[in-house]
C-alpha cells in the first residue's frame, strides 16, 4: 500500500522552483509555486517561511506578465498574513510595484536608444522614404515601439495597482497600505498622464468608499467613526483632488470635492488650516469652470473669510491677491433676476445643482449678490485690495453713472485687469454686469433712447470691447431671458423701454438709483397713501399723535425693559446651552476613548485568540507530522531490521507479514535467533578450548630442557653490561669534578670585589629605607588620629540625635496616651448619660401605658373579626404576656434591664406598640 501524498513545506518548494529557473524553465516553476500556494496546507503557514516564497512567486508573475495569478496569490496570502503580521504584504507589495515600475522605465530607455540608434547620420534631414511611410500609416515610429514594448508594462502596471486595491479594500488592519496604494496609483496617472485610467480609478476609489457603509457589519471592516482612518482617506482624497485639477478633469474635481465634504461631516477631528485653504481654493476653480459666477464668488469668499487670519501661513502678497479675486468676482455676479413673466424652467432644474453647490460651501443657504456685497463692506476686504483695484468698489456699486462710467472704468480695465493674469478672467463678465447695470438705469429715466446712443455709452477698452452686434445681442438675450423690458425698433434704430406697473422683477444688488421706475411706483403706492394719511392725521388731530406719541413711548420704556430682562435671560441661557455643551462634549469624548479602548482590547482579544488557534493548529498538525514520521521511520526500521535478521540469522520474513508485525515481535524473534546462535558459539568454544589446553601442555613439556642454558646465557650477558655500564658512569663523573673545579678557582678570583661592592651598596640605601620606614610610620599615625577623631565626633551626632529622637517619641507617646484617657473618659461619661436618659425614657413610657390602661373600661370577652380589629387588641390572658408584648426590650444596661424587666401589670388592656417605635424608643 503507497503512503499518502503530502504536500511538501514553502521551503522544499521555493528550492525547487529555483532549481527549475536555475535549469531554464521558469514557467513550470510558476506553475509549481502557484499550485502549492493555493493547496490547503499552506493556509495555515506562518508569515515567516511564506514570505520568501511569494516573493519569488510575485518575481515569477511580474517577469512572465500573469496578472490574475499574481492577484489570486496576493490575496491567499492576504488570508495567511492578516491576522498575524500583516506588514509583510505591505513589504510583499512595495517590492513587487518597485519591480514593475523599473521595468517600465527599462522598456522606455530601451525605446529611446532603439529611436536614437535607428538614426544613421543625426546632420542628415528626413528621407522621403520616411515622410511617403509616416503618410501612409499615420503614426511615427516611436508610436509604434511605445506600443509594442511600453504599453504592455504600462497595462500590467496599471493592472497590479488595480488588483492590489480590489485585494486590501474595507480591510481595518490593511487601511494604511491602502491609502498608500491609492497615492501610487494617483501618481501613476498623472505621471503617464492617464486620464482613462485616472478616471477608473477615481470611480474604483468612490465605490469603495460607498461601501465601506454597506459592509460595516463585517469582520475587520473599515470603522468611519475612528478619527485616523478619516484622515487616511481625507489625504488620499486631497491627493486625488490636486491630481485631477492639474490634469485639468474638472469632472473629477467635482466628485471629489463631494467625497471630502462628506468626509469632513464624519471627521470628529479638526480639519488642518492648510487642508481647508486648499479644498476652497480648489473649489473656486471648480466654479471658475462651471461657469457659475455667483458660486464662484461665494467660493472666493469662503476662502477669504478662512485664510485672512492664518497670517503666520499665507503673505501679505498671498491675501492681496485673494482680496482681489474676491472684489472682482463679487463685482461680475449679474445683477438682475429674471421677470416673473418668464417660465424659469431653468432655475428649476438647477434647483438640485444649486443645493449641491451651497453644500460644499458649507452654507446654510444659497448666496445673493446682495449678501455677498455685504460680506465684502463688512469683512473689511477692500482695506486687503490692491490701491488699483480699490475704486472700481465705489464706481459699480457706490458712484455708478450710465453716462461716464465706461469712460471712468477703461483705464483700471486696460491697465489693472486686462493685464494681469489672475484677475483677467472677471474682465468679460464685469463688462456684462456695467452694461446690464447702464440699462438699467436708462430704463429708470428714459422710455426709449437710440440704438447709438447707447452703442456710444458701452465703449470698452480692449480687449474687452463689444461690437454693436454683439451689445445687440446681449441685449436680445437678456430681453428673452426676461431680464430686460424692453424692444428693439430697427425701423427707427432706437430700443423702447416696457413700463409695466405689475413687472414684480427687481435689481439683486442696492446700487445707486437714479428714479424709481414704474413698477416700483405700483409697488410702493399703497405705503405712499399710508404717509400721506399720517402726515394729514398730525395736522387734523394733535392730541391723538399725542397720545400715540406717550403709547409709544410706554412701549419703548416697556420694550427696553423686557429687552434687559431677555437680554439676562439670553445669556443665563446661552451659559446653560454651553454648559450642556461642554457636558456632552465631555460626554462624547468619553465614550469615544471607552470605544476606543474596547475597541483596541477586542482586537487585540480577537488577535489572541486567532494566535492561540494558529498557535493550537499549528501544534496539531506538528504531532500529525511527528506521529507521520515516527510511523514511516519505524516501518523503515522494521524493514531493516527484517533484512537484517535475514541476512544474519536466516531467517525469511515477507512484506506481507511485516506490515502485520511490529517491531516488537521482530525483536523477539531477533532474541531467539540470537540465543540460538549463542549456545552454538559456546559449544564450539568449548572445544576450542580443549584443544588449545593439550596444545599448550605439550608446548611447555617441550622446551622444560631448553629454559636452563638460556637462563646461563641471560646471566653472563647481563654482568657484562653491568661492567661496561659501570665503567662509563665513572668516567663521566670524573670529567664532572674537573670541570666544577676550573669554575669555581675562577669565580674565586671575584668574589673580594663582589663583597666590596655589596657592602657599599647596603651602606648607601639603609639611611633612604629608615627615612621611608619613618616618614611611612608618620603617615599611619595622623590616619589613625583622624580617623579616631572622626569617628567620635560622628559618634556623639549619632547619640545627640538618637536622645532628641527618644524625647519626641516618648512626648508624643505621652500625649497619645492622654489623649487616649480623655477620650475614654468622654465615652465613659456619654454611655452613662445615655443610660440614665434611656431609663428615664423607659420609666415615663410605662407611666403613659399604665395610665391609658386605666383610662378605658374593661372589655367583655367577646370575639372581633380580623378585618375590624383597628391596631388594638383584646385583653391579654395574663398580665405578663400583655405587658411583655407591649413593653420593649432593653439591650443597653443592666440598669435599664433592672427598670423594665418587671413592670407592674395593669388590669385593663393594653396598646400595641410596632416594633419599628419599640426600635426608636429604645
Amino acid at each position: 500500500m503507497a503512503p499518502p501524498y503530502h504536500q511538501p513545506r514553502p521551503e522544499v518548494v521555493l528550492r525547487r522552483a529555483e532549481e527549475l529557473i536555475n535549469v531554464g524553465q521558469p514557467v513550470t516553476a510558476l506553475d509549481t509555486l502557484y499550485e502549492a500556494l493555493t493547496s490547503k496546507r499552506l493556509r495555515n503557514a506562518n508569515a515567516a517561511s511564506t514570505e520568501p516564497f511569494i516573493r519569488k512567486f510575485a518575481e515569477l508573475c511580474v517577469e512572465q506578465r500573469r496578472g490574475k495569478q499574481l492577484k489570486d496569490g496576493l490575496m491567499q496570502y492576504r488570508n495567511i498574513v492578516q491576522h498575524t503580521s500583516p506588514e509583510s504584504l505591505g513589504a510583499v507589495v512595495e517590492t513587487m510595484l518597485e519591480n514593475i515600475t523599473q521595468r517600465v522605465t527599462e522598456a522606455q530607455r530601451n525605446v529611446e536608444q532603439s529611436a536614437v540608434g535607428s538614426i544613421e547620420d543625426l546632420d542628415e534631414a528626413e528621407t522621403p522614404e520616411n515622410m511617403i511611410l509616416s503618410l501612409v500609416s499615420g503614426e511615427q515610429n516611436r508610436d509604434r515601439a511605445d506600443r509594442a514594448v511600453v504599453t504592455p508594462w504600462l497595462k500590467f502596471l496599471w493592472e497590479a495597482y488595480r488588483n492590489l486595491l480590489d485585494i486590501l479594500r474595507n480591510n481595518v488592519r490593511f487601511e494604511t497600505l491602502y491609502q498608500r496604494i491609492s497615492n501610487k496609483a494617483i501618481d501613476f496617472c498623472r505621471t503617464y498622464e492617464r486620464k482613462t485610467e485616472f478616471h477608473r480609478l477615481c470611480e474604483l476609489l468612490r465605490n469603495h468608499l460607498q461601501t465601506i457603509a454597506k459592509y460595516a457589519h463585517q469582520q475587520n471592516s473599515v470603522n468611519l467613526s475612528n478619527p485616523e482612518t478619516v484622515q487616511l482617506f481625507l489625504d488620499t482624497h486631497f491627493h486625488q483632488l490636486n491630481t485631477a485639477t492639474e490634469m485639468e478633469l474638472w469632472q473629477e474635481c467635482f466628485y471629489a470635492i463631494e467625497d471630502i465634504h462628506s468626509l469632513i461631516q464624519q471627521s470628529k477631528r479638526p480639519i488642518k488650516p492648510q487642508a481647508m485653504a486648499n479644498y476652497f481654493e480648489k473649489l473656486t476653480r471648480i466654479m471658475y469652470v462651471a461657469k457659475n459666477p455667483l458660486f464662484l464668488a461665494a467660493a472666493w469668499h469662503r476662502y477669504y473669510n478662512f485664510i485672512h487670519r492664518q497670517t503666520k501661513i499665507f503673505t501679505e502678497e498671498q491675501l492681496q491677491s485673494v482680496a482681489n479675486n474676491v472684489l472682482l468676482s463679487t463685482l461680475a455676479v449679474p445683477i438682475i433676476k429674471s421677470s416673473s413673466r418668464v417660465l424659469s424652467t431653468a432655475a428649476k432644474e438647477n434647483k438640485h445643482r444649486t443645493q449641491r453647490f451651497t453644500n460644499l460651501l458649507f452654507l446654510s443657504s444659497a448666496p445673493t449678490r446682495v449678501s455677498l456685497i455685504s460680506d465684502l463692506v463688512g469683512n473689511d476686504v477692500l482695506a486687503r485690495v490692491s490701491p488699483e483695484l480699490r475704486p472700481l468698489y465705489d464706481l459699480v456699486e457706490e458712484q455708478f453713472h450710465p453716462l461716464s462710467i465706461c469712460k471712468k472704468l477703461s483705464p483700471v480695465l486696460s491697465e489693472q485687469i486686462a493685464t494681469n493674469d489672475d484677475v483677467s478672467k472677471y474682465g468679460t463678465l464685469l463688462c456684462n454686469v456695467i452694461l446690464t447695470r447702464l440699462l438699467q438705469q436708462l430704463s429708470q429715466v428714459y422710455t426709449s433712447v437710440q440704438l447709438d446712443f447707447i452703442f456710444r455709452l458701452a465703449r470698452f477698452p480692449a480687449p474687452y470691447t463689444m461690437s454693436a452686434a454683439e451689445i445687440e445681442r446681449f441685449i436680445m438675450h437678456g430681453a428673452r431671458r426676461g431680464e430686460f423690458q424692453l424692444r428693439i425698433d430697427h425701423q427707427t434704430r432706437s430700443a423702447v423701454f416696457d413700463t409695466d406697473p405689475f413687472d414684480s422683477s427687481q435689481s439683486l444688488s442696492n446700487g445707486a438709483q437714479l428714479q424709481a421706475s414704474p413698477s416700483d411706483l405700483m409697488r410702493s403706492q399703497l405705503s405712499s397713501l399710508a404717509i400721506c394719511l399720517s402726515n394729514a392725521q398730525r395736522v387734523a388731530c394733535p392730541e391723538f399723535v399725542a397720545e400715540k406719541h406717550a403709547e409709544k413711548a410706554a412701549a419703548v420704556t416697556t420694550a427696553l425693559q423686557a429687552m434687559a430682562e431677555e437680554h439676562r435671560m439670553a445669556n443665563a441661557r446661552k451659559l446653560v446651552i454651553d454648559r450642556r455643551k461642554e457636558i456632552i462634549e465631555n460626554a462624547l469624548a468619553r465614550k469615544e476613548r471607552t470605544e476606543t479602548r474596547e475597541r483596541t482590547i477586542r482586537i487585540q482579544r480577537e488577535q489572541e485568540m486567532e494566535r492561540e488557534r494558529l498557535a493550537e493548529e499549528q501544534r496539531r498538525r506538528e504531532a500529525e507530522r511527528m506521529q507521520k514520521e515516527r510511523d514511516t521511520i519505524q516501518r523503515a526500521e522494521a524493514k531493516k531490521l527484517a533484512e537484517s535478521i535475514k541476512l544474519k540469522a536466516g531467517l525469511n520474513v515477507s512484506i506481507d507479514e511485516l506490515e502485520t508485525m511490529d517491531t516488537s515481535r521482530l525483536l523477539e524473534m531477533q532474541v531467539e535467533q540470537i540465543e540460538k546462535e549463542k549456545q552454538d558459539m559456546q559449544s564450539r568454544v568449548k572445544v576450542l578450548g580443549r584443544r588449545m589446553d593439550h596444545t599448550e601442555r605439550a608446548y611447555r613439556q617441550h622446551e622444560k630442557p631448553l629454559l636452563e642454558g638460556d637462563y646461563e646465557k641471560q646471566k653472563k650477558a647481563d654482568s657484562e653490561n653491568y661492567a661496561s655500564a659501570r665503567k662509563a658512569q665513572l668516567e663521566q663523573s670524573r670529567e664532572k669534578h674537573q670541570s666544577d673545579l676550573a669554575q669555581k678557582k675562577r669565580f674565586q678570583r671575584m668574589f673580594d670585589d663582589f663583597n666590596a661592592v655589596r657592602t657599599q651598596l647596603d651602606e648607601g640605601r639603609s639611611a633612604a629605607l629608615a627615612a621611608d620606614r619613618k616618614r611611612v610610620r608618620d603617615e599611619l599615625t595622623e590616619a589613625r588620629d583622624a580617623r579616631i577623631a572622626e569617628y567620635r565626633l560622628m559618634r556623639a551626632e549619632k547619640d545627640a540625635t538618637e536622645a532628641k529622637e527618644r524625647a519626641e517619641r516618648e512626648e508624643r507617646e505621652a500625649r497619645e496616651e492622654s489623649a487616649k484617657a480623655a477620650k475614654a473618659a468622654e465615652l465613659a461619661q456619654l454611655r452613662e448619660e445615655m443610660a440614665a436618659q434611656r431609663a428615664r425614657d423607659d420609666e415615663a413610657l410605662n407611666r403613659r401605658l399604665e395610665r391609658e390602661a386605666e383610662a378605658k373600661a374593661p372589655v367583655k370577652s367577646k370575639y372581633v373579626p380580623p378585618s375590624r380589629r383597628q391596631g388594638t387588641e383584646s385583653a391579654s390572658p395574663s398580665p405578663a404576656a400583655s405587658s411583655a408584648r407591649s413593653t420593649p426590650v432593653p439591650t443597653a444596661t443592666p440598669a435599664s434591664a433592672t427598670q423594665t424587666e418587671s413592670p407592674k401589670p395593669a388590669d385593663g388592656p393594653k396598646r400595641y406598640v410596632p416594633p419599628a417605635l419599640r426600635r426608636k424608643m429604645q
